[in-house]
């Protein structure tokens, strides 16, 4: 009985992280099929804010999965209503909070002050 209760947990972790992947492959996929990149972009504000700006204001948890998801179908801004499945919403907003969190991470790593100066060839 143990080991089908384990076996259950197993899959159900599985599950769960794999299901996450298919939403992150679908939201790419999305996000190319409704042409979001024409407004908005991975690093720099356009027409509408970045991912990496959405990501910041939003997070990641999957609160906000859904809260980037509601604002897709209904937004309060100049954005164009989707009327799209909420699950459409959710595997883009998926994507977008991923990818600009991502972005954000990038850079924080990016700036390092020795990169960029020289201190040995300083004159002073």
């Amino acid at each position: 009985m143990r080991a089908l209760i384990f076996l259950f947990f197993i899959l159900f972790i599985f599950n769960s992280s794999f299901s996450k992947d298919n939403q992150l492959k679908l939201g790419k996929q999305l996000v190319y099929k409704y042409n979001c990149l024409s407004c908005h972009d991975f690093t720099q504000k356009r027409t509408g804010p970045s991912f990496a700006e959405i990501a910041k204001k939003y997070g990641t948890s999957e609160e906000a999965v859904e809260r980037v998801a509601k604002i897709i179908i209904n937004p309060p801004s100049f954005m164009p209503p989707f009327k799209i499945p909420f699950s459409q919403a959710k595997a883009i907003a998926r994507y977008v909070l991923t990818e600009g969190s991502k972005v954000k991470e990038k850079e924080k790593k990016v700036y390092n002050e020795d990169d960029y100066l020289d201190l040995e060839s300083q004159f002073h």
